[in-house]
Order: C-alpha cells, then sequence, then structure tokens
C-alpha cells in the first residue's frame, strides 16, 4: 500500500502545478478556481462521495481498482515533458525532423484528449451526485467522449469552461488520420466528417495555436482537475496549507 504523502508533500505537488513559466497559466488558475467551486458545493450534498469520486480517477474504486487512471497519466506526463523539454531545447538544434516532431504533437494532442475524456466520466458523476441523480462510475466509464459531453451541456451546472478546453473537431479527425501537418505551407490541415450530411469540410491549424493554446488548454484541464483533489484533501487536513494553495490560485 502506497504511503500518503504529508500535506507539505502535497502542497510542493501543487505549488508544480502552477509554475510560473507554465504554458496558459492564467487560464489554468481560472478553471481550476471554477471546477474547485464546484466540487466543494457537490461536497455540500455528500462530501464522502465527492472524495471518492475524485480519489477514483487515481485508485480506481474498491469493487473495480481497473478503473483507476494512474497509470494513463504516468505514460501521458512522460511523453509530454519529454516533447516540451526537446521544444524548449530549440527545434533546430534537435535531432527530429520537422514532420516527425508535428507528429509527435499530434499524439500529444490525442493523449491529453483521451485524459480529458477520462475525467468527465468522473465529472459527469460529480455532476449527477451534485443534483440529486443516481449514477455509476462503472457504467458511465464505457461511455463515449460525444456522450459524456452532452450530458454536461445538458446539465444545470456550466461545465462549458472545462468542454471548452476540449477540441474534438480535431480529435476525431486525427483519429481518422484525417489530420496531418503539411510541411509546405507550415501548416496542419484536417478533415471534419459530417456524416449525417455526407459533407467534409477542410480546416487548417497554425502549429503556434496548437502548441502554444489547444494542446495547453487540454492538458490544463488535467491538472486542473488534480489541483483540486489536492485543495480537497488539505481542506480537510490542513487548513494553513490548505490556505496557502489557494493563494497561489489568485
Amino acid at each position: 500500500m502506497a504511503k500518503i504523502k504529508t500535506p507539505e508533500e502535497f502542497y510542493q505537488d501543487f505549488k508544480r502545478i502552477f509554475a510560473p513559466d507554465a504554458t496558459g497559466l492564467n487560464h489554468l488558475k481560472i478553471i481550476t478556481q471554477k471546477l474547485f467551486s464546484i466540487i466543494e458545493s457537490a461536497c455540500q450534498v455528500n462530501a464522502d462521495r465527492t472524495a471518492s469520486l475524485i480519489a477514483a480517477w487515481t485508485m480506481g474504486t474498491r469493487e473495480n481498482p481497473n478503473l483507476e487512471n494512474r497509470s494513463s497519466y504516468d505514460a501521458y506526463i512522460t511523453q509530454h515533458k519529454e516533447l516540451r523539454k526537446y521544444l524548449k531545447n530549440g527545434v533546430d538544434v534537435g535531432y527530429l525532423s520537422k514532420d516527425l516532431l508535428a507528429y509527435l504533437f499530434i499524439s500529444d494532442f490525442q493523449s491529453s484528449f483521451e485524459l480529458d475524456k477520462k475525467i468527465l466520466v468522473n465529472i459527469v458523476c460529480i455532476d449527477r451526485l451534485l443534483h440529486s441523480q443516481d449514477y455509476s462510475l462503472e457504467e458511465i466509464y464505457f461511455e463515449s467522449a460525444g456522450n459524456l459531453i452532452n450530458r454536461l451541456k445538458q446539465s444545470n451546472t456550466d461545465w462549458d469552461f472545462l468542454l471548452d478546453c476540449m477540441d474534438k473537431k480535431i480529435r476525431n479527425a486525427s483519429s481518422h488520420l484525417n489530420f496531418y501537418y503539411n510541411s509546405k505551407d507550415e501548416i496542419y490541415i484536417g478533415k471534419d466528417i459530417d456524416v449525417r450530411n455526407k459533407q467534409i469540410i477542410i480546416f487548417k491549424v497554425t502549429p503556434e495555436k496548437l502548441l502554444k493554446k489547444l494542446i495547453p488548454q487540454q492538458s490544463n484541464m488535467i491538472q486542473a482537475f488534480i489541483a483540486c483533489g489536492i485543495l480537497l484533501w488539505l481542506s480537510v487536513n490542513d487548513k494553513n496549507i490548505y490556505n496557502k494553495a489557494i493563494s497561489l490560485l489568485h
């Protein structure tokens, strides 16, 4: 059994999430504040069940530990950090071709989207708890990203601040090999396929937008959820360090 971290160790984890050089730091702070406010409201309905839903994202449930997402997160964050480190050191002095690097950023985008989708499973459960509705993490876990997004769009709680972090159009295109990097024009090109109306719409995304806005937004959703889990634990176990952590959001 893993040893539980001390309040100070949790605070240091929290502090690293909000490092001054984090891309999209202000956006990260805003969505963390909004998400934690909703989580606090859910705690007023049932604090134990809310805490269990947040913990389940990392550890799974007692009945089904395989619902955990820690293994997926660890795999993602290793790749994500290595890619960011490579980019920070300068593409021109690196050993990867621009085409391969462009492909790796598409892969990074896909991975962050899939982790966001896993977060939506727990968010949908929290939303249903908040509105005194029945839920089953085990059943909702297997729903598609589209179903999870639609559930939250139909909620009386405004979840747009999280849903706006995810770009479903690029995700759908890239998952069907319809999103690629055009090295000649130095731009990403995708196909938005409308099956119902049998239409194909071409769209373009600049590398700058993908790297500085779209990927960071999806990554921020992951970090915000983890940060809220830390805040919730600190609020119960060490009020002083909790207040110190909260101050980092302002």
